[in-house]
């Protein structure tokens, strides 16, 4: 027979005891747990019994929004009130500080007096946003922060940093700096506290057309990363962006978005670097103005000693009017070629691939391609197809079906590249993948290849 048990009834969970575990636990592992809120959610834990009363005093971190506070006086009594606070429990140290800001009127001299006593509590993370842009609302930087011993990263957007004149600027332990839509009150501010800053690795740089900065100059020895963008297209600004200086041994990643400089000049880079460049020079190439090929030249020059390269459909086109007039520079240490064609850039394919000697990765994103052969000669064949090129990528749009050019393409690829390990092809070469696989192949272990589809993912990322 089936035995009976007897039904045990659940205890519910005693929440006062959960409470009190968690109150018994040490200050300093509290105040860590609570840095990891948000600050709202964190002064909310005071009303959890009188141990808690004051305890979010002594979390050295705080993130405000202006938005949360009925006047300026408020939210500046609140930062006064968390500055002067228990400054023996937490160390006189304020490991995070983020404001976001956003008061059209505001007195400049408050402001700045209170992100003085933010930087003179030893902060390490510092994080700016002024959300108004207009020359009467943005907020400016306290002198003290040229000085800071203990930041280590330095977020800002849309402040003002003034001249130091007889100021040190040391930032000495600083390893992040992000500088977007930063206005600086004299030419040399950027150049002086990008070199104060011994053991920076990460920088970027968002340039606004309403700032009088002439000259982009990045000299460190111990950068790594180094990501230029201009908002100069957002404001609908059709002048010129800074111009440009790199003197950085170290640096590996240089990323530069929708830049349109008066020069761009790499004097030392690392030889391991990649970069990505979108850069466009408003120059006309003649034979009365030999200055601008200068330009273009020394950009070039400086991009030719690294190992990788993302080049954009209108560098390209520069590229290709350039060649026109002077050779190109010997891209000897090129391993892998990313680039955007249009349909006018095909022609100066050959050309570049015939500076790039040692090249072994190329990839190439047609937007589109010529309607006729005629228009693009594929004859020359480079030093790279010979001894080192191993893969090739073609990709166009899927709409795009031109069979007669991309077979033409493939051909080149496949009969003279002789160390070529895999040719592959986008979906828009479905139709012709069948041909290309019977073209003879000058090297025996070529295998041609279709690009599995993929979704693309286009992440927006924001500083708010």
């Amino acid at each position: 027979m089936f035995k009976t048990y007897k039904r045990r009834r659940l205890k519910k969970p005693d929440r006062s005891r959960e409470e009190d575990r968690l109150s018994n636990l040490p200050d300093d592992l509290l105040c860590r747990i609570l840095s990891e809120l948000p600050t709202k959610d964190t002064i909310r834990t005071r009303l959890l019994s009188k141990r808690w009363t004051n305890l979010w005093l002594t979390v050295p971190a705080l993130d405000l929004d202006s938005k949360n506070f009925e006047h300026d006086a408020f939210l500046f009594d609140f930062i006064d009130e968390f500055v002067e606070s228990s400054e023996e429990e937490r160390g006189d140290i304020i490991k995070r500080f983020k404001l976001v800001y956003d008061a059209f009127d505001h007195i400049h001299s408050d402001f700045v007096q209170r992100m003085d006593g933010v930087v003179k509590r030893r902060v390490c993370h510092l994080t700016v946003l002024n959300r108004v842009d207009g020359e009467e609302a943005l907020v400016r930087m306290p002198l003290s922060l040229y000085s800071c011993g203990t930041l280590v990263d330095l977020t800002l957007y849309n402040v003002v940093f003034d001249r130091p004149e007889n100021e040190l600027v040391s930032l000495p332990c600083l390893n992040t700096m992000h500088l977007e839509a930063v206005k600086f009150d004299g030419n040399d501010i950027l150049k002086r506290l990008i070199s104060s800053c011994s053991v920076l690795e990460k920088l970027v740089v968002i340039t606004h057309p309403g700032d009088y900065l002439e000259v982009v100059s990045v000299r460190s020895k111990s950068l790594k990363s180094f990501k230029l963008e201009s908002m100069r297209e957002t404001f609908e600004d059709h002048g010129l962006d800074p111009r440009v200086e790199i003197d950085s041994p170290s640096l590996e990643y240089l990323c530069v978005t929708d830049y349109k400089p008066r020069s761009f000049c790499i004097y030392n880079i690392s030889p391991c670097a990649k970069v990505d460049v979108d850069v466009v020079f408003d120059v006309e190439f003649d034979d009365d103005d030999p200055l601008n090929r200068t330009r273009v030249h020394n950009f070039l020059r400086g991009l030719s000693t690294v190992r990788e390269i993302v080049i954009s459909a209108r560098t390209l086109k520069v590229i290709k009017v350039f060649s026109q007039f002077e050779p190109l520079p010997q891209f000897s240490n090129l391993s892998r070629l990313d680039a955007s064609f249009v349909e006018s850039t095909l022609e100066v394919l050959p050309t570049f691939l015939g500076c790039c000697p040692n090249l072994q990765s190329l990839v190439m994103d047609f937007d589109c391609l010529p309607k006729t052969d005629n228009e693009i000669k594929l004859s020359y064949v480079p030093q790279c197809f010979i001894s080192s090129l191993e893969f090739v990528l073609m990709m166009t749009p899927i709409t795009v079906t031109e069979p007669s050019l991309q077979m033409n393409l493939a051909k080149y690829f496949v009969r003279n590249c002789g160390v070529l390990k895999t040719l592959m092809v986008s979906e828009s070469f479905s139709s012709i993948i069948k041909k290309i696989e019977r073209i003879p192949k000058r090297s025996g272990g070529c295998e041609v290849v279709m690009l599995n589809p993929c979704v693309v993912v286009h992440q927006t990322s924001s500083l708010y």
